[in-house]
């Protein structure tokens, strides 16, 4: 699909703030609700918006992410473990890679233990299909609005979701539950809607979501964007510092802050120490890219590319299942 600047500014709008009002949209667009509300429709018909998410920081709840790095020994293989993957209650993302790895995927677990026991479970279910395995724990992850869809020079929000950091230890009751659930993958349900389909009352579903918001349980809300449905291409970069410092952090970030087309950064522990999603136009633009992150920072270690084919096999940051009806809290 060809983007043209009121597509572009639409869907950078909705990239700030999933629920955004289509009369705040219009306003800002100069142009009318209904138009807004047709432009969104094909943009999900044509598949550049796969759906709506909630950011959901399952840190705060106690929860670290950890990635999972892989490669499969034949196309039946991959396909098997796709769908052994995509259904797992603990992973929340599932990617297709193209280069040193065919797969990524990321679990959520309490802790190293917990991490341990599902991955070799995984391992026992998948160890015939697969070649090789490399793991990073995930210590903070953040996600950048889409600037390069504007014309014109856009400042990032100082206030970005963000994932990780230091874990909390926040209860949730079943109502929490319930309305995290439903809206962690229909992030645009208006809240009466959420209401009905949690068992709720709207006004007892309207105060536990802004609960969840002030509490940075829910960080934010987005659309999944494909961006190779509107001819980019995405690509992840593996990053190893040597001797990484606070001051090479921050230049790392400040980095990824000021450029349009970074969409993810991750700072890992592992083989290396951060993560870079870029989407660009095209091969040429990624190697741009890469030449000037080596010119900016000489003491970068080691750099190794994968293209991302599907970033999102599976995107959810709350894919627990748990009976409804339990009166246990999440710890």
């Amino acid at each position: 699909m060809e983007l043209d600047n009121l597509d572009k500014k639409i869907l950078y709008l909705l990239d700030t703030d999933g629920r955004i009002s289509l009369k705040t949209i219009a306003k800002k667009s100069h142009t009318s609700a209904e138009v807004v509300r047709y432009r969104i429709a094909r943009l999900q018909k044509e598949g550049v918006i796969k759906k709506f998410i909630s950011l959901v920081n399952f840190s705060e709840l106690g929860y670290i992410g950890h990635g999972v790095f892989c490669s499969f020994r034949g196309d039946k293989e991959r396909e098997k473990g796709v769908k052994l993957l995509a259904e797992h209650d603990r992973i929340y993302w599932l990617a297709e890679l193209g280069g040193s790895y065919d797969l990524a995927f990321a679990i959520m677990a309490k802790d190293t233990y917990e991490f341990y026991d599902i991955l070799n479970h995984l391992k026992e279910k998948l160890d015939i299909l697969l070649g090789t395995w490399e793991v990073a724990i995930r210590i903070r992850l953040i996600q950048f609005p889409r600037t390069y869809l504007l014309q014109e020079e856009e400042k990032r929000s100082e206030r970005l979701p963000y994932f990780g950091k230091a874990l909390g230890y926040r209860q949730i009751d079943e109502i929490d539950f319930k309305i995290l659930k439903r809206i962690s993958q229909d992030a645009r349900l208006e809240v009466n809607a959420l209401a009905v389909s949690s068992g709720l009352p709207p006004s007892t579903a309207a105060f536990r979501l802004k609960k969840l918001e002030k509490n940075q349980v829910i960080q934010g809300y987005a659309p999944q964007i494909v961006c190779q449905n509107y001819g980019y291409q995405s690509y992840q970069l593996f990053l190893r510092v040597d001797n990484l410092n606070e001051q090479k952090r921050a230049n790392i970030f400040q980095y990824c802050a000021s450029n349009p087309n970074v969409v993810f950064l991750v700072e890992t522990l592992g083989k290396w120490n951060f993560e870079i999603i870029y989407e660009v136009g095209n091969q040429r633009e990624l190697q741009k890219q890469m030449a000037n992150l080596r010119q900016r920072f000489p003491w970068l270690a080691q750099m190794e590319t994968d293209i991302i084919f599907d970033h999102y096999l599976k995107y959810d940051q709350f894919p627990l299942n748990r009976s409804i009806g339990s009166n246990q809290s999440i710890s």
